[in-house]
């Protein structure tokens, strides 16, 4: 039997999600979180931003249902994803919170339990972040980089403009997931991705919980995450698995018909083309333009972050991020000492995890 010193502590966790319009993937997203988790102590937490189609009674219904030991649903008037999160957060009462997206289901049995025994594993693990891949069987991101001559890109993936002349964040080249399985190994990354992430709960309100300057969606968790190293704190990426289910993420509300067009033409394309054709023929088509509500919505915020924090996550002036940040937590991979501390973090927890390993076999 493992020793008390080998078991890791598991403390109260609550599961929070701000819902906006989610009907088409929530209940995949309660079966898949039934199936996959068995975390003993989890309330569930959701924030409803208003929907208006047909959101609702698939919440209430999960609710009811009993399938879930605590499962509280707050119902609020539209004010966008971050007040909705604050609202969720206030009305946690776990210690960890386990932040996810309703249109991102956790594939991964037992994937809870992975990321607190990480954030447990050191004092100085700010967030835990999975693996996200989409609906294509493309990699979103194995956690986010942005402090980088690059420019904000999901690690496994990478941008498909030049650095320092890239025209929007979204742009960028996503491998098949199979092609970067080296990258499913606990890393140190920049920033955790909003589908799933974990932190503590005091760490959250202690930074001021998400900025609504964000609202009303998108950046925040770049944004948290942020904090969370100016704080003096680290992000991590651990490999479990989460599917963010994009195809069946839009709307008509939200986008336009030939941009959804585009995403099923790019998909096709994407299992045939290497990828200097694909970027090539979406440029030639215009399938990688960006709708202009949403386009109008990403310069506020790229505006916005310039402000808060004094450089441009798209093209960023490296020389300008370390003369402001140069010798903190948010310019890690630039000081030999913090990417020590680091590893260090990861390789006391592959320690761990590997004598419980042992002795369960025994």
């Amino acid at each position: 039997m493992p020793s008390q010193a080998d078991t890791p502590r598991r403390p109260p966790v609550s599961l929070i999600m701000a819902n906006r319009n989610n009907a088409r993937t929530l209940d995949l997203f309660f079966e898949r979180l039934e199936q996959n988790t068995s975390y003993p102590d989890l309330e569930v937490v959701i924030v409803d931003d208003e929907s208006t189609d047909g959101s609702l009674a698939i919440l209430r219904r999960w609710r009811d249902s009993s399938r879930f030991r605590e499962f509280a649903l707050i119902e609020r008037k539209h004010s966008g994803v971050m007040r909705s999160l604050n609202a969720a957060l206030e009305a946690a009462g776990g210690e960890l919170i386990a932040a996810v997206d309703g249109d991102a289901t956790m594939e991964t049995p037992g994937w809870l339990e992975t990321m607190v025994d990480f954030q447990a594993a050191d004092p100085r693990v700010g967030t835990v972040t999975g693996a996200v891949e989409f609906d294509d069987g493309t990699v979103q991101g194995y956690g986010a980089m942005l402090v980088c001559p690059e420019g904000l890109y999901g690690r496994g993936a990478r941008p498909s403009e030049p650095a320092g002349r890239r025209t929007a964040h979204e742009r960028s080249v996503n491998p098949p997931a199979e092609e970067v399985r080296h990258l499913l190994v606990p890393a140190e990354v920049d920033a955790a991705m909003g589908p799933c992430m974990l932190y503590a709960r005091d760490l959250a309100r202690e930074i001021g919980g998400y900025d609504p300057g964000f609202s009303p969606v998108w950046f925040d968790d770049l944004d948290f995450s942020m904090s969370v190293r100016r704080h003096g704190l680290k992000n991590f990426f651990v490999p479990v698995r989460v599917i963010h289910w994009l195809g069946a993420r839009h709307r008509r509300d939200d986008t336009t018909r030939a941009y959804i067009a585009g995403m099923a033409a790019r998909r096709a394309v994407a299992r045939v083309l290497p990828a200097r054709a694909k970027r090539f023929i979406w440029r030639a088509a215009g399938l990688d333009r960006i709708p202009p509500e949403r386009w109008q919505r990403y310069l506020h915020h790229y505006e916005y972050w310039r402000r808060k924090w004094g450089w441009d996550f798209v093209n960023p002036d490296m020389d300008e991020v370390l003369r402001r940040w140069g010798g903190t937590e948010i310019c890690w991979a630039y000081d030999a000492a913090m990417r020590a501390a680091g590893e260090h973090v990861i390789a006391g927890y592959e320690r761990s995890a590997s004598s419980r390993v042992t002795q369960q076999r025994a």
